[in-house]
């Protein structure tokens, strides 16, 4: 039956998708982002972003991620040298068992790691170590591997061994641009068991989607698991979640975007829609939404 507009006119109805700045992960991937210690992003990051993985310093910040929605075991508690005993213990004690490092070769903190790792062990937990830094000129010209090789070294060194973690970025490096990617694929050539989650920083280019080729690497070579470091290099919040989870969302294989059905009313002289003689009445969402 014909519906009419209030001219008279026959009322047509076009549609399309459109896309929601709403994410949802897909099954068997984690994203999460590290060392951001609002509550306020914290909850907009689970709940528009889809993560699930999350790192800070502050143990007494567990509570509140839980309650946000954060499993304690998608929790990470990053320790120093003093008082990480007490972390550990108050952590585990909330059902937190996943502890991290940073940078121990470059801070000097190789005897930090070998403390914690039969510590959090005994205590049902894992440590993981990461590095950023290396000399490009060694990297690519000379073939060293720097501080991620040590790294490396020095897990293997351990029983059981930490996990092993990478946040290098693309930056221009003399004549030769460092790749991420790069450090990525050594480190999953030496010990794959021990390389499960890398890290992404947001403020990579846009052009060329840089974030998107790194969610791509990840996936190629087995890693499940990417933790954003939202930070810009000032240590001021770069706020480009968003721009990462769309690119991790266009990979098609880290996230889901939300789309809605919106439904577009015009005005026409004849049943069917011609732009050239329709015009627009009205839009709004039919109540339709998936997940693509």
């Amino acid at each position: 039956m014909a519906e009419y507009c209030s001219d008279g006119r026959f009322a047509v109805y076009t549609s399309y998708w459109e896309n929601q700045n709403q994410y949802l992960q897909r099954a068997g991937k984690q994203i999460g982002v590290g060392f951001d210690s609002d509550i306020g992003r914290q909850q907009n990051y689970i709940n528009q972003f889809g993560c699930t993985l999350v790192l800070v310093w502050e143990t007494n910040l567990i509570g509140s991620l839980i309650s946000l929605g954060y499993s304690p075991s998608n929790i990470m508690i990053a320790l120093s040298v003093d008082g990480w005993q007490g972390k550990v213990d108050y952590s585990v004690g909330l059902g937190v068992t996943r502890f991290y490092i940073d940078e121990p070769i470059q801070d000097g903190l190789q005897q930090l790691v070998r403390d914690v790792v039969p510590y959090v062990a005994a205590r049902g937990g894992t440590l993981t170590i990461s590095e950023s830094y290396f000399n490009c000129f060694n990297w690519y010209i000379l073939g060293g591997r720097g501080y991620i090789g040590d790294m490396i070294d020095l897990a293997l060194s351990i029983s059981p061994s930490p996990f092993v973690s990478c946040h290098t970025h693309f930056e221009s490096c003399f004549w030769h641009d460092i790749d991420p990617r790069d450090q990525w694929t050594y480190i999953m050539g030496r010990v794959p068991n021990l390389f499960k989650m890398a890290w992404i920083k947001t403020r990579q280019d846009q052009t060329p989607p840089q974030i998107g080729s790194l969610f791509g690497h990840a996936n190629n070579i087995g890693i499940n698991q990417i933790l954003l470091m939202p930070f810009e290099a000032n240590g001021s919040y770069g706020n480009r979640v968003d721009v990462a989870a769309e690119q991790a969302w266009s990979q098609g294989l880290w996230l889901y975007r939300q789309q809605k059905l919106r439904l577009n009313k015009w005005c026409c002289i004849n049943q069917q829609y011609n732009p050239e003689e329709c015009t627009f009445d009205s839009s709004y969402y039919s109540g339709e939404t998936r997940w693509v």
